[in-house]
């Protein structure tokens, strides 16, 4: 098959959005290939080829965004055919370059889609989204951040890539409940997305994850949002009986309360309070929400609602 025959299919987005999910599944149509076995993590290409830095060295998982030079457009150094030819080649080992639709995934190409699209001919963008909570608290884990960062990192990723498209020849947004809600149905819109014909038998059967990391939201993180702190009484003198006393019953009251709101995890709580008042705004742009967890993107709604 020619090289012009191909296209080149990208798909990203952020740690724990679904994007592994959904390059596995497109790598299992006929004409698809796709990275398998190739012994690095996930199978991301960003670890196959030796043309852009890994996603580390800008701070990793929840972090890498907030670098400058993780954002690269068609104005970048890197932008030469000396590279273009390096990056096609290094690929081209893990590829079947019989397929004519050959498939990479790696999550921090969301920040260099517009080089890539210099790069690579005929690139095709499949940016995929999740809700900004259940992201972040699956790759929490991951980090040595805090709730709030996190969630700053979703939004300000996602607005650059949501400029970025403007540039871009060829990009589809997929939403991870979408996919969830309606494998099938999503597959073939990706697959005409990429000029390809459905195949039979194919969509993976698949859980919507997202309500244990809901769960945890209420009951760690943000349970509600009354804004009141609790205020530290002045420092005065007191006899060890009545600070006794005070710490009995500041005990007492601590058990009381819902755990998002005791001592240990009130740190989490405020940061949980401040980022869903903060980015409210700017997730509402793509659909989700932190006032209602169960709001999904538009294109997720009219699938759930059809007959």
């Amino acid at each position: 098959m020619s090289p012009t025959d191909q296209r080149y299919a990208f798909v990203c987005g952020l740690h724990r959005s679904g994007t592994t999910l959904i390059a596995r599944s497109l790598a299992a149509h006929a004409k698809v290939s796709g990275f398998t076995r190739t012994g690095v993590i996930e199978d991301e290409g960003q670890f196959l080829q030796t043309v852009f830095p890994l996603e580390s060295f800008y701070g990793g998982v929840g972090r890498f965004g907030f670098d400058p030079r993780a954002h690269m457009t068609e104005s970048h150094a890197l932008n030469t055919a000396e590279n273009s030819m390096r990056l096609l080649s290094e690929w081209g080992r893990y590829w079947d370059l019989n397929k004519p639709v050959l498939l990479e995934k790696t999550p921090s190409n969301l920040l260099r889609m517009r080089l890539l699209q210099a790069l690579v001919p005929n690139s095709h963008f499949i940016v995929v989204t999740r809700h900004p909570v259940a992201a972040s608290l699956a790759a929490l884990k991951w980090t040595k951040g805090n709730i709030f960062s996190l969630l700053a990192h979703w939004a300000h990723c996602y607005q650059m890539a949501k400029r970025d498209e403007e540039t871009l020849s060829r990009v589809l947004w997929v939403s991870y409940e979408s996919f969830v809600a309606h494998p099938e149905q999503e597959l073939a819109r990706i697959t005409e997305f990429l000029n390809l014909q459905p195949q039979a038998a194919w969509a993976p059967q698949v859980t919507n994850e997202n309500e244990k990391y809901f769960g945890l939201w209420r009951t760690r993180f943000c349970g509600d949002m009354d804004r009141a702190i609790e205020q530290l009484a002045p420092e005065r003198p007191r006899s060890l009986a009545t600070r006794l006393r005070d710490r009995v019953a500041r005990d007492s009251h601590e058990r009381e309360l819902p755990i998002y709101r005791q001592r240990d995890n009130r740190r989490s709580f405020y940061d949980a309070q401040d980022a869903a008042t903060h980015f409210e705004a700017a997730i509402n742009a793509f659909g989700y929400s932190f006032l209602d967890l169960a709001r999904v993107p538009s294109d997720t709604q009219a699938l759930i609602t059809a007959p």
